[in-house]
């Protein structure tokens, strides 16, 4: 038995393909760059991202109509979520794709994004960090079992709407984000005794795949230093960083720098050290919780 699933993120729309019996591992994998969150305006999805979201989907559709599926499974998270138009885009792709959306909510985005972490890793005490687009999410898990939920309403895409003006961060705008993001921490977000940290998301693979690159080493963890210095040595127009990160993350070289400032403050807020990434995620997750129910 063969599940899609369409993850409708706020910078890619993902169409991933699982056999029932290994949810871990993809069968079949389509990502579109979409950038959703960069095409809002005045709250609303704009009708330029409408159409792009609408193309998308079509395009997925038409290409599961030639794979053997059984099952379709829809979700989006903060790229419809948080626009107030998301309600009515849910109904016109119903009404023109006859594909049934599952908009999340950001409790369950947290809950799935950690059960798909938990697959992955197994350890007792540790924190998960999901950085998307349009929002951030973080658990604490204590015995493996989730002991506190925070949401921020910032991720890699809209941190770079809001505050970039070229490709690249100045100076300036990397002191505004951090002022803005530290200011959403110490108000949404509670720490424990915990040096563990997991985290998944685009922005989180992406470093990982970058810094691999750069170091030679295809080792899944990284250092809050290196992050530190990633972002420092971009913002300071390091050509071989900004040639490796072309080279690796194309279609990121926009949003990589405001995601990882947000990973960075992340990690300091936190007191961890160390990132461990995970090849799971929301997707997993979900996917899971839609199985055990059946």
């Amino acid at each position: 038995m063969k599940y899609a699933l369409i993850d409708i993120g706020s910078n890619s729309i993902r169409l991933n393909v699982y056999n029932k019996d290994n949810i871990q591992k993809e069968v079949f994998s389509k990502k579109y760059m979409a950038g959703l969150a960069g095409l809002v305006e005045d709250g609303k999805l704009s009708d330029k991202g409408i159409k792009k979201l609408m193309k998308v989907l079509s395009a997925q559709k038409m290409l599961l109509d030639y794979l053997p599926i059984d099952e379709i499974y829809v979700f989006a998270s903060a790229s419809l979520r948080n626009v107030d138009n998301g309600k009515d885009i849910v109904k016109k792709v119903k009404k023109e794709l006859d594909l049934n959306i599952d908009l999340i909510s950001e409790d369950d985005e947290a809950f799935y994004g950690a059960e798909g972490m938990k697959m992955a890793y197994d350890f007792d005490d540790y924190y998960t960090i999901d950085i998307g687009g349009g929002s951030t999410e973080l658990c604490y898990l204590k015995n493996k079992e989730i002991k506190d939920m925070a949401f921020l309403k910032a991720g890699s895409l809209s941190l770079f709407r809001d505050y970039v003006q070229n490709t690249i961060p100045s100076v300036r705008e990397y002191d505004e984000m951090i002022n803005v993001i530290d200011k959403m921490l110490a108000e949404n977000v509670s720490t424990y005794k915990c040096t563990k940290l997991v985290a998944s998301g685009g922005t989180a693979r992406a470093l990982g795949n970058i810094f691999e690159e750069l170091d030679n080493d295809d080792d899944k963890e990284y250092t809050i230093d290196d992050v530190k210095n990633y972002i420092y040595e971009m913002i300071d127009k390091n050509k071989k960083v900004i040639r490796t990160t072309v080279m690796v993350v194309p279609e990121r070289l926009h949003s990589i720098v405001p995601g990882a400032i947000m990973l960075y403050r992340l990690l300091k807020y936190l007191g961890i050290e160390k990132v461990n990434v995970s090849k799971l995620g929301v997707r997993e997750g979900y996917l899971k919780d839609k199985i055990i129910k059946e």
